[in-house]
């Protein structure tokens, strides 16, 4: 039966053969306070692992929600850095060179020994699961579930969107654009992509608070509608149109 002492050292031993197979520079900070490397700068890029029962929750359920599960709940981490950052250091071409590299027979018998370790908890994700019921897709509900995430109030959306209230990502076209800018120009190639032209018909269904339809029917001369299930986004649409 391994210890504690022993299923740290041997987790060392595999993330240190990744290191060295992989040649990727990030570093791994485990619950007893070690590094891998042991040299391990302050302000280096590294994933933290707080507990020994990270490792057993995914090697028994080796999900997205799993991970999800263990980030929220700071159980799994990343320190000095966000997970742009990761990814900018792990493009896709390591993930194939990892498989090749990996000492299998070393990865089977490290990761054995957390096979009966107890998963830790809580589990956030896991508990929402039997709290909310399955949708049933229907119309009625559909309306609800709409009115229940849009209605809280329009004050609040005009908190963090931009002017025009697009919910959706922006397109910067310089890093130094403010949100606003991004928005008008994500809404623009928009409509360029859809070759909008003077007397066209547009149809934006789940139109939010219309500022796409305000900007097509404006500035590229078409003939608007927009549909959403939301009161508070149908009237403040209406009152800009």
């Amino acid at each position: 039966m391994s210890t504690p002492t022993d299923r740290a050292a041997g987790l060392r031993a595999l993330l240190s053969h990744l290191r060295e197979a992989t040649s990727v520079d990030v570093g791994f900070t485990l619950w007893d306070g070690s590094t891998i490397p042991a040299d391990l700068a302050p302000d280096a890029l590294s994933v933290v692992i707080a507990d020994e029962g990270v490792i057993a929750a995914l090697l028994r359920r080796p999900r997205f929600d799993t991970v999800i599960d263990l980030w929220v709940t700071k159980r799994f981490d990343l320190r000095n850095g966000t997970i742009i950052d990761l990814l900018d250091r792990y493009p896709k071409q390591r993930g194939r060179d990892m498989r090749h590299a990996l000492n299998k027979g070393l990865a089977l018998r490290m990761l054995a020994r957390f096979l009966f370790v107890p998963a830790g908890g809580p589990w956030p994700l896991r508990a929402l699961h039997g709290a909310v019921p399955p949708s049933d897709g229907s119309e009625a509900e559909n309306a609800a579930n709409v009115q229940y995430h849009y209605d809280m109030s329009n004050a609040f959306y005009a908190l963090f969107l931009d002017p025009d209230m697009v919910y959706s990502c922006g397109y910067f076209r310089d890093w130094s654009n403010d949100i606003a800018t991004a928005q008008r120009d994500k809404l623009d190639m928009t409509c360029r992509r859809l070759r909008l032209q003077p007397g066209d018909r547009f149809l934006d269904i789940g139109c939010g608070w219309g500022a796409l339809v305000c900007h097509a029917a404006q500035h590229y001369g078409v003939k608007a509608h927009g549909v959403t299930l939301a009161r508070q986004q149908y009237e403040l649409a209406k009152e800009r149109w």
